[in-house]
Protein backbone atom coordinates (compact mmCIF):
# COMPACT_ATOMS: atom_id res chain seq x y z
CA UNK A 1 0.00 0.00 0.00
CA UNK A 2 1.29 3.54 -0.57
CA UNK A 3 2.02 5.57 2.16
CA UNK A 4 -0.12 8.74 3.07
CA UNK A 5 2.84 11.06 2.03
CA UNK A 6 3.64 9.47 -0.86
CA UNK A 7 0.19 9.15 -2.18
CA UNK A 8 0.09 13.16 -1.79
CA UNK A 9 3.31 13.47 -3.31
CA UNK A 10 1.88 11.76 -6.15
CA UNK A 11 -1.26 13.49 -6.47
CA UNK A 12 0.69 17.06 -6.30
CA UNK A 13 2.48 15.94 -9.10
CA UNK A 14 -0.38 14.44 -11.53
CA UNK A 15 -2.60 17.89 -10.54
CA UNK A 16 -1.84 19.94 -13.98
CA UNK A 17 -2.18 16.48 -16.25
CA UNK A 18 -5.00 15.51 -14.14
CA UNK A 19 -7.10 18.79 -14.41
CA UNK A 20 -6.79 18.87 -17.98
CA UNK A 21 -8.19 15.56 -18.20
CA UNK A 22 -11.01 16.22 -16.78
CA UNK A 23 -11.67 19.87 -18.39
CA UNK A 24 -11.43 18.10 -21.68
CA UNK A 25 -14.71 15.68 -20.34
CA UNK A 26 -16.37 18.38 -18.52
CA UNK A 27 -15.49 21.84 -19.67
CA UNK A 28 -15.60 24.19 -16.63
CA UNK A 29 -14.02 24.81 -13.68
CA UNK A 30 -16.35 23.97 -11.21
CA UNK A 31 -17.18 20.54 -12.36
CA UNK A 32 -13.41 19.89 -12.92
CA UNK A 33 -12.56 20.46 -9.36
CA UNK A 34 -16.05 18.04 -8.45
CA UNK A 35 -13.98 15.56 -10.10
CA UNK A 36 -10.71 15.78 -8.97
CA UNK A 37 -12.02 16.36 -5.20
CA UNK A 38 -14.15 12.89 -5.44
CA UNK A 39 -11.57 11.19 -7.72
CA UNK A 40 -8.65 12.17 -4.91
CA UNK A 41 -10.95 10.76 -2.03
CA UNK A 42 -11.95 7.33 -3.77
CA UNK A 43 -8.48 6.80 -4.68
CA UNK A 44 -7.43 7.41 -1.02
CA UNK A 45 -10.28 4.69 0.15
CA UNK A 46 -8.85 2.33 -2.43
CA UNK A 47 -4.83 2.98 -2.65
CA UNK A 48 -4.26 -0.34 -0.96
CA UNK A 49 -5.77 -1.78 -4.19
CA UNK A 50 -2.57 -0.24 -6.19
CA UNK A 51 -0.33 -2.93 -6.75
CA UNK A 52 2.68 -0.72 -7.86
CA UNK A 53 3.75 2.91 -7.24
CA UNK A 54 4.56 2.45 -10.70
CA UNK A 55 1.72 2.66 -11.80
CA UNK A 56 0.19 5.38 -9.67
CA UNK A 57 -0.70 8.31 -12.17
CA UNK A 58 -2.71 5.67 -14.79
CA UNK A 59 -4.45 4.34 -11.99
CA UNK A 60 -5.26 7.96 -10.36
CA UNK A 61 -6.14 9.14 -14.41
CA UNK A 62 -8.53 6.40 -14.87
CA UNK A 63 -10.60 6.94 -11.51
CA UNK A 64 -10.30 10.74 -12.72
CA UNK A 65 -11.98 9.97 -15.93
CA UNK A 66 -14.55 7.68 -14.42
CA UNK A 67 -15.29 10.35 -11.85
CA UNK A 68 -16.02 12.79 -14.71
CA UNK A 69 -18.43 10.90 -16.69
CA UNK A 70 -20.40 10.27 -13.46
CA UNK A 71 -20.58 13.67 -13.46
CA UNK A 72 -21.64 13.74 -16.99
CA UNK A 73 -24.04 11.30 -16.73
CA UNK A 74 -25.21 13.49 -13.80
CA UNK A 75 -26.71 15.45 -16.40
CA UNK A 76 -23.62 18.07 -16.96
CA UNK A 77 -23.33 18.99 -20.82
CA UNK A 78 -19.74 19.04 -22.05
CA UNK A 79 -18.71 22.68 -22.80
CA UNK A 80 -17.44 23.15 -26.45
CA UNK A 81 -13.87 23.78 -26.56
CA UNK A 82 -14.50 27.73 -28.49
CA UNK A 83 -15.49 28.33 -24.81
CA UNK A 84 -12.23 27.30 -23.35
CA UNK A 85 -10.36 29.72 -21.69
CA UNK A 86 -7.16 30.28 -23.21
CA UNK A 87 -3.59 30.84 -21.75
CA UNK A 88 -2.13 34.14 -22.73
CA UNK A 89 -0.53 34.09 -26.09
CA UNK A 90 2.57 35.81 -26.54
CA UNK A 91 2.08 39.07 -28.49
CA UNK A 92 1.71 38.46 -32.44
CA UNK A 93 0.63 34.35 -31.80
CA UNK A 94 -3.22 35.24 -30.98
CA UNK A 95 -4.88 34.22 -34.44
CA UNK A 96 -2.48 31.02 -34.91
CA UNK A 97 -3.39 30.06 -31.14
CA UNK A 98 -7.35 30.44 -32.23
CA UNK A 99 -7.16 28.52 -35.61
CA UNK A 100 -5.48 25.94 -33.24
CA UNK A 101 -8.26 25.50 -30.67
CA UNK A 102 -10.74 25.69 -33.52
CA UNK A 103 -9.18 22.83 -35.12
CA UNK A 104 -9.01 20.86 -31.34
CA UNK A 105 -12.64 21.64 -31.44
CA UNK A 106 -13.67 19.07 -34.55
CA UNK A 107 -11.63 16.29 -32.58
CA UNK A 108 -13.62 14.19 -30.79
CA UNK A 109 -13.22 14.40 -26.92
CA UNK A 110 -11.53 10.53 -26.94
CA UNK A 111 -9.17 11.89 -29.83
CA UNK A 112 -8.07 15.22 -27.90
CA UNK A 113 -7.91 13.17 -24.28
CA UNK A 114 -5.45 10.74 -26.40
CA UNK A 115 -3.46 13.31 -27.62
CA UNK A 116 -3.41 15.54 -24.58
CA UNK A 117 -2.80 12.89 -22.62
CA UNK A 118 0.92 12.16 -25.14
CA UNK A 119 1.66 15.36 -25.16
CA UNK A 120 1.72 15.21 -21.49
CA UNK A 121 4.29 11.99 -21.96
CA UNK A 122 2.24 9.12 -21.09
CA UNK A 123 2.94 5.88 -22.94
CA UNK A 124 0.23 4.09 -25.50
CA UNK A 125 -0.05 1.51 -22.75
CA UNK A 126 -0.63 4.03 -19.85
CA UNK A 127 -3.04 6.16 -22.29
CA UNK A 128 -5.16 2.28 -22.84
CA UNK A 129 -5.41 2.33 -18.95
CA UNK A 130 -6.55 5.20 -18.77
CA UNK A 131 -9.02 5.53 -21.33
CA UNK A 132 -10.13 1.89 -21.06
CA UNK A 133 -9.25 1.18 -24.41
CA UNK A 134 -7.12 -1.16 -26.14
CA UNK A 135 -3.46 0.18 -27.13
CA UNK A 136 -4.10 -0.40 -31.17
CA UNK A 137 -7.46 1.98 -30.54
CA UNK A 138 -5.04 4.61 -28.74
CA UNK A 139 -2.73 4.58 -31.50
CA UNK A 140 -5.64 5.35 -34.11
CA UNK A 141 -7.03 7.76 -31.95
CA UNK A 142 -3.55 10.00 -31.64
CA UNK A 143 -2.96 9.42 -35.40
CA UNK A 144 -6.53 10.14 -36.54
CA UNK A 145 -5.94 13.36 -34.56
CA UNK A 146 -3.28 14.24 -35.49
CA UNK A 147 -4.17 14.05 -39.66
CA UNK A 148 -7.03 15.89 -38.79
CA UNK A 149 -5.59 18.99 -37.54
CA UNK A 150 -2.72 18.83 -39.85
CA UNK A 151 -5.11 18.78 -42.94
CA UNK A 152 -7.38 21.72 -40.99
CA UNK A 153 -4.35 23.95 -40.41
CA UNK A 154 -3.44 23.42 -43.05
CA UNK A 155 -6.04 24.37 -45.28
CA UNK A 156 -6.35 27.84 -42.86
CA UNK A 157 -2.67 28.42 -44.14
CA UNK A 158 -3.94 28.08 -47.80
CA UNK A 159 -2.41 24.81 -48.37
CA UNK A 160 0.56 25.72 -47.48
CA UNK A 161 2.81 22.11 -45.68
CA UNK A 162 3.10 23.36 -41.52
Amino acid sequence: MISDNAFAQEVRALTGTAFAVAYLILGNRADCEDAMSQAILRAFENRDRLKKRESFRAWFLHILRNEAYTLLRKGRRLTPVEELPEKPAPEGDSAGRLDLKAALAQLTEAQRTSLLLQQEGYDLTEIAGITDVPVGTVKSRISRAKRTLRTILEEEYNGKAI
